[in-house]
């Protein structure tokens, strides 16, 4: 079961088992150290990972964000590997490490402090989402009250129209049409004509009817319009919060209004950092600053050995 385990180490972060078995303990140690680190930095990453895709992703499944976060784990798991399984002490590759370093611990400093101050900034988002909706408001309304001016002026016009057409067609309900048709000849031939009058509704009826049709549709739309007027607040409110993005969430949170609000936020924040800076830097600084246990010697001394092989038949192919 402990070569099992030991194996599993070697192949998560790279190293030969096989090499590693004719070792000394401090190597083992070493493969533990090394393992253990980017473990807890994949652990870190992989919960500020799912943080992302729920607060800023904007992700709703479950598998979607656990997805993401491995994501991230397996993204840390490849960067660590790179330090952990070179051949000797790179200076320009640990360099690039630190200031990777660097960026990450601002990067999980800030996101792990919105997480600890949600409350404090999400009481500064609901103020600045009322501003937002405030000035959206200032642009919007007059311009729906503007559309219902214009649909009560359109009413007013029509209403006099229509009490016109009612006025006529009351005194005149009916019209009258004459028709001449010939009912015989007379003595010298000619035709005989008849005349007769027929009866029709006044044809101001139908304009009437038409001119209310376009009362009544109006009169909709002017309700709709009202009902737009009340909840129009809260229609741009859910628009303002749903626009509200990731670089002014940011903003607030490195604000003098949570962060930088006060010594106590600012210490806070620097504890946090400083955490998060020495966690990502542990597998540099073991790279770095640690002693070389035997099986990295073993490593290094089998590529010279190589090099100077092939540097030696090199020559003989010339």
């Amino acid at each position: 079961m402990k070569d099992a385990w030991t194996k599993f180490l070697c192949r998560f972060i790279g190293w030969d088992y096989n090499l590693l078995k004719e070792c000394s303990v401090a190597s083992k140690k070493a493969l533990h150290r090394y393992a253990g680190a980017v473990m807890l930095l994949m652990m870190i990453w992989a919960y500020i990972g799912y943080g992302m895709a729920d607060r800023y992703f904007k992700i709703e499944t479950t598998a979607a964000k656990i997805g993401v976060a491995v994501i991230f784990m397996l993204v840390i798991w490849m960067i660590e590997r790179q330090i952990i399984l070179i051949v000797g002490k790179n200076k320009w590759v640990s360099s690039s490490r630190f200031i990777l370093a660097m960026i990450m611990a601002c990067l999980g400093a800030t996101i792990i402090d919105q997480t600890i101050l949600a409350k404090d900034i999400d009481a500064q988002k609901m103020y600045e989402i009322e501003h937002d909706t405030d000035s959206i408001l200032e642009y919007r309304r007059p311009i729906l009250e503007a559309q219902q001016r214009r649909f009560l002026a359109e009413i007013d016009s029509l209403e006099k129209q229509a009490n016109i057409l009612t006025e006529d067609i009351n005194k005149q309900p009916n019209v009258y049409t004459w028709a001449r048709s010939a009912i015989g000849v007379d003595s010298v031939g000619k035709p005989v004509y008849a005349t007769n009058q027929t009866p029709m509704p006044n044809p101001k009826i139908q304009d009437r009817e038409r001119i209310n049709a376009r009362i009544d549709k109006i009169q909709k739309e002017l309700d709709d319009g009202g009902n737009r007027l009340q909840a129009l607040r809260d229609t741009v409110s859910k628009e303002a919060r749903e626009n509200f993005g990731l670089l002014r969430e940011l903003k607030i949170t490195l604000s003098d209004k949570v962060i930088f609000s006060g010594w106590q936020s600012e210490l806070f924040y620097i504890l946090i950092f400083g955490f998060f800076l020495i966690i990502e830097c542990l597998v540099v600084f073991g790279k770095v600053f640690s002693h070389k246990c035997d099986y990295e010697i073993i490593v290094e001394h089998q590529q010279e050995r190589r090099i100077r092989q092939i540097e030696s038949i090199l020559p003989l192919d010339k």
